[in-house]
């Protein structure tokens, strides 16, 4: 989906609907996130696991009473590692990736929404390949799959000063992709 020069300059032959560009920021990037389930998604493994562990432990004691706190410390960590630290991990990588990209110019067109960064990396997706869209007072979390892989596009409702584009946007999404 990458390609050296934008990838899809939208314009009246694409239906152009909404032009804007900006960067996102931190607490917008963890609110997608949170919005589209991918903490959820890394805690709930994590504390089934840190559980399992610690069970373990208890299971494995020999009957006389006393239980081995390694398995349980074991455990704690693990949680600690999956329902704390990995979150709060994932939230910083990904905003380094995007400010490494430096603004981008979003394009929400009639056949898709085109992202172009500010070096001419650019990238489209076509409706079709988009499930599904949260929002939060702050922002429109996009998800989409093409493959294997996963997207996820942030739109930021403040990078829409002009009245009427944040209803616009939301107008678009709902009538092309389910709300989740």
């Amino acid at each position: 989906m990458r390609s050296d020069g934008p990838a899809h300059p939208g314009g009246p032959d694409t239906g152009e609907v909404l032009r804007f560009s900006g960067q996102v920021e931190k607490g917008e990037l963890r609110a997608a996130l949170k919005a589209a389930g991918v903490f959820r998604r890394v805690r709930l493994p994590g504390a089934a696991g840190a559980l399992a562990i610690a069970l373990l432990g208890v299971l494995a004691a020999d009957g006389s009473g006393s239980v081995d706190l390694f398995p349980v410390a074991l455990g704690a960590v693990y949680g600690t590692v999956f329902c704390v630290l990995a979150p709060r991990r994932i939230v910083s990588r990904a905003f380094r990736a995007a400010q490494a990209h430096g603004e981008r110019e979003c394009v929400l067109a009639g056949d898709g929404i085109t992202v172009n960064c500010a070096g001419g990396e650019g990238a489209f997706m076509p409706w079709e390949q988009l499930k599904r869209f949260h929002e939060t007072p702050e922002i429109y979390a996009v998800v989409g799959r093409t493959g294997w892989k996963t997207c996820f596009f942030v739109l930021p409702k403040r990078l829409m000063p002009a009245p009427g584009q944040v209803e616009l946007a939301g107008a678009l999404l709902d009538s092309r992709l389910r709300r989740a």
